[in-house]
C-alpha cells in the first residue's frame, strides 16, 4: 500500500468549489469509493474538509510568523513517513527528500499573464519553476499544458509531465428536483465559467448578436459563474449590448443548478483564449448537450460527435463561424457517446498508478 500525502489546504472551508477545488474534490470522492490502491492522508491547517469527512487529515497548526507552506508543512513531513508527496496546486514545499508529484492545471501565467491577477502571477512564476525542479512528476491535464511545461522549463524531461485528463462525469449522480425550475424558461445558449478576461466574453456577446440578426432564433443567452477579476471590458460590453434582455447573469449556480442547465441548454459555448483542460465543455458533453468550443485545453485531445472546435481569431468573420455552427447544431443536435469521454474513475486509477510509480523510485 502507497501512502500519498496531499495538501488539502485548498478544500478546508470551502463551500464554492470551482477549478483547482473541483479537482481535488473529484479525486477524494474517487479515493472513497476505492481504498485499495493508496492510502491517503490529508495536510491542513484545518481539522476536517467540508463533504469529505471520511478523509483523515493531519492539522498542521499555523504559527504567527511562520510561512505556512515552506517552513511548517516542510518540517511536518521532514519527521513523519510517507511514500509520496502530492501537491494539487502548482507548488511543492521545499527541503523535502521524499517522492514528490506536482499538478499543474495550467500555464496561463506564463503564456497570458495578462489574464491573470498580477498577485497571482508573482506567485506562480517564483512556485512553478521551484516545483518543476523538486517534482519526480509533474501532472497535467492536457498534451497543449504538456508543451507550455516543456516551453516553459527546458530543463524538464519530457517523459516526467503525464497528461492526465480531468472527468467528464463530476455531476452524473446529481437528479435536479422536479419542482425546482429552470431559471430560463426559453430555449438558450450556455456558457459556465468566472466572468473574467480569459473567458472571452466579449467574443461570445459579438457570436450572439452575430446569430440573432443572421438567423433570427429564439434562444437566450445564460452566462453561470461568479464575478471575477479585470472584466471590465466585458461590462462595458454588455451595458451597451444591443439584445442586453436577452442576457442572462446568473452568477455562482450550485452544483444541481449546474446540472438543470446543462441538460436544458441548446449548445455550450467555450470561447476561451486558453484553458487548461475546460472542465464546462465536457461536464455539458456528459449531459448531452453539445459544445462548441475555441482550440484549447482538453478540446484539442478528443474527437468527439458533438464537440466542435472552432477558432477565435481577431479577425473578421470568426464571429460568422460560430454563429453559423450554433445554428447548425439547433436544427440538428448530435447524439454523444459516453464511452469517449474521461471519466473522474480513471483520472483517479491514473493518479494512483502515478503515485506507484514515484513510491519505487522512477525519477
Amino acid at each position: 500500500m502507497t501512502t500519498v500525502a496531499m495538501d488539502v489546504r485548498v478544500l478546508a472551508g470551502q463551500s464554492q468549489r470551482t477549478g483547482i477545488a473541483q479537482y481535488m474534490a473529484c479525486l477524494l470522492a474517487e479515493y472513497l469509493k476505492d481504498r485499495r490502491r493508496v492510502e491517503l492522508q490529508g495536510l491542513s491547517y484545518a481539522s476536517s474538509i467540508q463533504g469529505f469527512e471520511g478523509i483523515p487529515v493531519t492539522v498542521i497548526p499555523r504559527k504567527k510568523g511562520v510561512p505556512w507552506q515552506s517552513v511548517l508543512l516542510p518540517w511536518h513531513l521532514r519527521n513523519h513517513h510517507y511514500d509520496v508527496f502530492h501537491g494539487p496546486a502548482f507548488s511543492l514545499p521545499p527541503w523535502v527528500k521524499m517522492p514528490k508529484i506536482v499538478t499543474v492545471h495550467d500555464a496561463a501565467f506564463y503564456r497570458m499573464p495578462e489574464f491573470v491577477r498580477a498577485d497571482t502571477v508573482k506567485y506562480l512564476a517564483r512556485m512553478v519553476p521551484r516545483a518543476f525542479r523538486e517534482a519526480n512528476r509533474i501532472i497535467v491535464p492536457s498534451r497543449e499544458v504538456r508543451d507550455d511545461v516543456l516551453e516553459m522549463a527546458p530543463w524538464v524531461q519530457e517523459r516526467n509531465v503525464v497528461v492526465i485528463s480531468l472527468g467528464a462525469d463530476r455531476l452524473k449522480d446529481m437528479l435536479p428536483r422536479s419542482s425546482s425550475p429552470n431559471p430560463v424558461a426559453t430555449p438558450y445558449l450556455l456558457h459556465v465559467g468566472t466572468i473574467e478576461p480569459r473567458k472571452n466574453l466579449e467574443f461570445l456577446l459579438r457570436v450572439f448578436s452575430q446569430l440573432i440578426r443572421m438567423k433570427d432564433v429564439p434562444h437566450h443567452l445564460v452566462l453561470a459563474g461568479a464575478n471575477g477579476w479585470n472584466n471590465e471590458k466585458f461590462w462595458r460590453s454588455y451595458e451597451h449590448f444591443r439584445f442586453k434582455d436577452r442576457v442572462h447573469l446568473l452568477g455562482y449556480v450550485s452544483d444541481e443548478e449546474t446540472v438543470r442547465l446543462y441538460q436544458g441548454a441548446a449548445v455550450y459555448l467555450s470561447p476561451s483564449h486558453y484553458e487548461g483542460f475546460g472542465l464546462g465543455s465536457f461536464e455539458a458533453l456528459w449531459h448531452g448537450c453539445p459544445v462548441i468550443s475555441s482550440p484549447t485545453g482538453g478540446a484539442n485531445d478528443y474527437l468527439i460527435e458533438g464537440l466542435s472546435v472552432l477558432p477565435i481569431r481577431e479577425e473578421d468573420g470568426d464571429d460568422e463561424v460560430w454563429a453559423d455552427k450554433i445554428h447548425e447544431l439547433v436544427l440538428h443536435s448530435p447524439t454523444i457517446d459516453h464511452e469517449l469521454l474521461p471519466t473522474w474513475e480513471n483520472t483517479y486509477r491514473q493518479h494512483a498508478a502515478l503515485y506507484h510509480e514515484v513510491s519505487h523510485g522512477t525519477r
